[in-house]
């Protein structure tokens, strides 16, 4: 993700993400769209925390937390135009994530 908002120049961040707040409380499609999207992603991560080991409950939880994490720094990155807040957020996701794998 890093590499890729700097590649645009911080532009091509997270179109779902873009689209949602600027029309938020105005377009209840696209904000139904928008949660399907999140949801499909945070889907695909809690499947894959499954299929490493991670209990059900613990990876919904966590599927949350790194699709809610990385949003986040991806617009810090896009606002600061560095990558330091991708890469900071993908270290500490990852620590978290090992943290709750079966030994």
């Amino acid at each position: 993700l890093a590499t890729g908002l700097r590649a645009s120049d911080w532009i091509d961040g997270c179109p779902v993400t873009a689209t949602a707040l600027g029309t938020a409380g105005r377009a209840p499609d696209i904000q139904r769209a928008a949660a399907l999207a999140f949801a499909h992603w945070r889907g695909i991560v809690t499947d894959a925390l499954r299929r490493a080991g991670i209990p059900d409950e613990d990876a919904r939880g966590l599927g949350h937390t790194v699709i809610s994490t990385l949003e986040g720094a991806e617009l810090a990155a896009q606002v600061s135009r560095s990558e330091e807040p991708l890469r900071t957020a993908g270290t500490h996701l990852a620590r978290l994530i090992t943290s709750y794998r079966p030994a």
